[in-house]
């Protein structure tokens, strides 16, 4: 982005908060102002994942710093930044910490990408170092916290009731774009040891959460650090390349893909600069977005399905599945489909009694007179107040199968370790296998080359998943099988 100097008079200068200053990033990358990639699979949701994004226009300030609205303490809301499942999602963004930088516009809905279109959707501040830049090393962030928030009636009447009550969203995924900088004025561009550069970085949750990822033809450096109140920090630190506006270039951008449910993410926007040549105050604009949430309450039932498989002979396909913790749970309703996306309804099999133990059930289809040598089958799971969800499909072949059961072993896997899956093959090939949390979401995905006989496939990876239980899924020449795999400490 373009640098815009201001007179130190001229700015309206926040309350900042002494705080040590973060660790040293790596040295920049190599970069190429001139290209960009505007096609990053970082900012296109997940599979299983809403396609909701937010639009953060026409914040107000609300209450908590009555200087002038831009310190520590802040809080300005966002009303419909977002519509899900009929519900409208407003936020509150809290200024948590000031960190040598100077907070000078909250969001500016002026902002601009590098086409020059507008980006009013983002949350985009404006943030600029607390001293001139000459001559001595110095780092900086604004810290802030955005919690979500509804009205209790689902839709906003512009008073306080539209952020009466917190909600949790699921699927985060945080984009921060435009991670760049210069060579802080030095004749010879990108010259070591001296340059002014951003930094995104995200709190973590636990260890493995937010997922970051940065495309392959990133330009940024990783950037990891704990502050001496032990909360761990992880992002980038951005490049020496200048780009206009609020670049979207994958090249500068970064992901942050939260797993579970959330009232609220923290994040902190910032600089790094290595002296070099006077860069003065620059005011730079930074970018950001959410999107692929969704209510957890939407895609949850009081029921867990701990595996679903089938067989076919004779014209029939044998299905098994196995359940535990049914609650105020009504029925299973039984779908088969010839292409994998259209189904139709061919049985219906009612929860048994018995509380919350684990229970097995089975339904035979007879498939006489049924065309194609594929069946799809999946489980559309219906509680009481007629909430469901779908299982994940399953493939059955007709003709002979060319894969057997699939066993994981270690089972349960201790955290860090590895796991491998074993499975018998009739005809070479490749197979995917994925890993898949409670919600739904793909965490891991990876592909391997299949022999023909015994093959031992290791997931990859494993030590970036929560404690918790997962559905392997494995996935060979149309076919489909799955199993349960539990990480614990």
């Amino acid at each position: 982005m373009k640098q815009i100097y201001f007179v130190l008079a001229l700015l309206s200068i926040a309350c900042t908060v002494t705080m040590a200053q973060p660790t040293v990033p790596a040295t920049p990358a190599a970069c190429n102002a001139n290209s960009c990639i505007t096609n990053s699979n970082i900012d296109v949701c997940p599979p299983s994942s809403s396609t909701v994004v937010t639009n953060h226009r026409n914040g107000t300030y609300n209450r908590g710093n009555n200087g002038n609205n831009l310190g520590v303490g802040a809080i300005w809301r966002f009303r419909n930044i977002a519509t899900v499942g009929g519900i409208t999602i407003n936020c509150e963004v809290v200024v948590d910490a000031i960190s040598n930088a100077i907070l000078s516009n909250m969001d500016d809905d002026a902002a601009v990408d590098q086409a020059n279109v507008s980006i009013a959707s983002f949350f985009a501040p404006r943030i600029s170092p607390d001293q001139n830049l000459n001559g001595t090393n110095r780092r900086g962030y604004v810290q802030f916290t955005m919690n979500f928030f509804k009205n209790i009636v689902g839709t906003n009447n512009n008073t306080n009731a539209d952020f009466a009550t917190s909600v949790s969203l699921s699927n985060i995924n945080y984009v921060h774009y435009d991670i760049d900088g210069n060579d802080a004025g030095n004749v010879n561009s990108g010259i070591a040891g001296s340059w002014f550069r951003e930094t995104g970085l995200a709190k973590r949750v636990t260890a493995s959460n937010p997922l970051i990822v940065a495309n392959a033809s990133t330009e940024l450096v990783a950037y990891n650090y704990t502050d001496p109140v032990t909360t761990s920090w992880a992002g980038f630190a951005g490049t020496v390349c200048e780009r206009d506006g609020v670049s979207r270039c994958a090249q500068v951008a970064s992901s942050f893909s939260y797993n579970g449910a959330l009232p609220g993410i923290t994040f902190r926007m910032g600089y790094d600069y290595n002296a070099g040549g006077n860069v003065g105050m620059p005011v730079r604009q930074y970018g950001s977005r959410l999107g692929c949430f969704n209510f957890p309450q939407a895609v949850t039932l009081p029921v867990k399905l701990l595996s679903f498989t089938g067989s076919y002979h004779d014209n029939e396909t044998g299905l098994k599945w196995e359940t535990e913790a049914e609650e105020s749970f009504s029925h299973y309703e039984i779908e088969r489909g010839s292409n994998g996306s259209d189904f139709t309804t061919v049985g219906k099999v009612v929860a048994q009694p018995g509380g919350t133990a684990k229970k097995s059930y089975q339904y035979t289809d007879a498939v006489t007179g049924i065309s194609g040598s594929v069946l799809y089958y999946r489980l559309k799971m219906v509680d009481i107040d007629g909430k469901f969800k779908y299982s994940n499909v399953i493939v059955i072949r007709r003709d002979t199968k060319t894969m057997n059961g699939i066993s994981i072993s270690p089972n349960p896997v201790v955290s860090g370790a590895g796991a491998t899956i074993r499975m018998t093959a009739i005809t070479p090939g490749k197979a995917d296998v994925r890993v898949i949390d409670m919600m739904g979401k793909v965490v891991l995905q990876q592909q391997n080359r299949i022999a023909e006989g015994t093959n031992s496939i290791s997931i990859n990876n494993m030590n970036r998943l929560q404690t918790g239980t997962y559905t392997v899924q494995l996935i060979y020449n149309d076919e489909s099988m799955n199993t349960k795999i539990s990480i614990i400490k």
